[in-house]
């Protein structure tokens, strides 16, 4: 038997590549979904800054919370409302000497952090004192770890409408974390007979 002799395949004229309409209409199509994610995409980070400082925030207080009932020392945050940036202080080493005198021991403060880009703090503050918008502002904590009720409210420069507030309740220690799209505040209320 002999081979069967080879046919030559058909050629189909669109098996070379893609036509033009097929590129213009997937460029077409990218455009539009480029169109319609893109802005609504700004609105989500925005809200992540904020929520990114706030949980950056209550994380910091756990931790000194926790710190100053293991070492038993007076430990602090503070807050640089103006230049939008926190530090945690320690408390002078014991004194390690008798030649050494206490007032020569100094606190240990640690570097600046800056906080997020286009996120200021709005105030921060108690139910004695009042809200503070300017200036450093201390977030003190005892040798037990307690603390006073307080509330630390961050913002976004370009869009003060959307208000975090981060409220600290000084016995428990733990923090809400409450936004707020309009621009409300939420302070603390004061602490009344019936709390207890």
């Amino acid at each position: 038997m002999s081979p069967l002799p080879a046919t030559p395949r058909a050629s189909r004229p669109g098996a070379a590549g893609f036509t033009l309409i097929e590129v213009m209409v997937v460029v077409m199509i990218l455009g539009l979904l480029y169109a319609i994610i893109v802005p609504n995409l700004g609105a989500f980070l925005p809200k992540t800054r904020l929520d990114k400082e706030a949980r950056v925030l209550a994380s910091n207080i756990d931790m000194l919370r926790s710190e100053a009932r293991i070492q038993s020392k007076r430990l602090r945050l503070e807050l640089d409302l103006k230049k939008a940036r926190w530090r945690r202080v320690q408390p002078p080493e014991q004194q390690l000497t008798t030649d050494q005198d206490a007032w020569t021991l100094e606190e240990h403060f640690d570097e600046w952090t800056d906080l997020e880009h286009d996120v200021v703090y709005a105030g921060a503050g108690d139910t004695n004192e009042g809200i503070v918008r300017n200036g450093f502002y201390p977030i003190v904590f005892d040798e037990n770890g307690f603390t006073a009720d307080q509330v630390v409210m961050f913002k976004l420069e370009s869009d003060p409408t959307m208000l975090w507030s981060v409220q600290i309740h000084g016995l428990t220690g733990q923090c809400e974390i409450v936004p707020d799209f309009d621009g409300h505040e939420h302070p603390l209320e004061e602490t009344g007979e019936g709390a207890f």
